[in-house]
């Protein structure tokens, strides 16, 4: 006699069958420039059927129905427009290559992301936001992103964003650790919201623009344990202003033992004597804790 477990584990196992079928499939998938037209604009959170009434450009729902339809509608002035509308590499869409943003590294230079944020927010009134997305896991010299959102549009109840990434940075490496502050602050002095995650698995694919920022955000959150309690606590609680304000949260997973930590306040003091780490905020600067926290720890 079947039970109901056997019968959810028949069906449990036909639903991975189904999907290795459908993964197969994908893989073995043309990717045509029809095909990354389409993605675009889906990964962006408009489907298909909204092309037509969002981008406009002449595509009708019978000329985007499949396809085949669409690429005999494709022509180079729309691809440019849809590259700089998503402000996606170009290249990626035609199919050259698998690139598909730009990315800017700030590394040493701050000062350059302050420039780089005034810039966006000087184009127009549309609303920024930053992400500060971090893991532990995988290549050090991808395992922290910038992603400056912005809201160019909304369809239906939802908002339609591009973004601009700033990649290059090793978080737990010292020099980088400052450097991620003063454009925590920096971003926060030029009134734009900054929010951080933590991410389980590698972010290296996203950190070189070869992978869709939405999928960025749908990696599980990695969490921390507290094996006393019992419970496990997710690290999307931390903030990254508490770089900023608490020298030992600043201080935490920075590499290369007490070289690296003593060399990390060394800069972040250095940097907030030359101004890069004023945010604007009514609160009582954070300096004279850096350096007790620096004289009191690292003799």
């Amino acid at each position: 006699m079947f039970g109901l477990s056997d019968v959810n584990a028949a069906l449990s196992i036909w639903d991975r069958i189904k999907k290795g079928a459908a993964d197969e499939q994908a893989i073995k998938a043309p990717d045509t420039v029809a095909s990354r037209f389409v993605r675009l604009f889906e990964k962006h959170g408009i489907h298909r059927n909204q092309i037509p009434r969002f981008f406009d450009h002449g595509l009708t729902l019978d000329s985007i129905s499949s396809d085949e339809k669409l690429i005999a509608q494709l022509s180079p002035e729309i691809l440019q427009a849809a590259a700089e509308l998503f402000a996606i590499r170009l290249e990626w869409l035609e199919g050259a290559d698998d690139q598909l943003y730009s990315t800017q590294s700030f590394y040493q230079s701050p000062e350059g992301y302050g420039e780089f944020l005034k810039g966006l927010k000087s184009k127009g009134d549309h609303r920024l936001l930053v992400k500060l997305v971090l893991t532990d896991y995988g290549y050090r010299d991808h395992d922290a992103l910038l992603v400056i959102e912005e809201e160019i549009a909304s369809l239906g109840d939802e908002s339609i964003v591009r973004y601009y990434l700033c990649g290059g940075w090793s978080h737990q490496y010292y020099k980088c650790r400052a450097d991620l502050a003063a454009c925590i602050a920096m971003t926060l002095n030029q009134g734009v919201y900054i929010r951080g995650s933590w991410k389980q698995g590698p972010i290296d694919a996203f950190c070189e623009g070869k992978g869709f920022i939405s999928d960025l955000y749908s990696l599980p959150y990695a969490c921390r344990r507290d094996w006393l309690l019992r419970k496990r606590y997710t690290k999307a609680d931390w903030h990254p202003d508490h770089w900023i304000y608490d020298p030992e949260n600043y201080l935490d997973g920075v590499d290369e033992g007490d070289f690296g930590k003593k060399s990390a306040l060394e800069i972040w003091l250095h940097y907030f004597d030359k101004g890069l780490l004023e945010t604007g905020y009514h609160r009582k600067h954070a300096a004279e804790d850096f350096k007790a926290y620096l004289q009191n720890n690292f003799k």
